[in-house]
């Protein structure tokens, strides 16, 4: 699967799109800097547990492995991150 978030890094109120739900290997999370990275995924239910590896901004900051809750966006459509999910 490929995510897209409408920022340079995750936080709750996010907005997310799925941009391709392939079933496979590969999934990846991109941000609206244009770095790519690998994540995990699962689903629960109704909502999306999303894993996204350490990376780096474009702009050099760094973060480290998190997992997050998303959850659909009836009035937007798509999902939006709720929380960060516990570790």
């Amino acid at each position: 699967m490929r995510f897209q978030l409408s920022h340079t890094h995750a936080y709750p109120g996010c907005r997310v799109t799925i941009a391709e739900e392939k079933v496979g290997d590969e999934n990846l999370v991109e941000f609206s800097d244009g770095v790519i990275v690998p994540c995990r995924h699962r689903r629960d239910g109704s909502l999306i547990v999303l894993t996204i590896a350490a990376y780096r901004t474009s702009r050099g900051t760094e973060i480290g492995e998190k997992s997050w809750i998303l959850l659909p966006d009836a009035a937007r459509g798509g999902w939006k991150i709720k929380a960060r999910a516990p570790d």
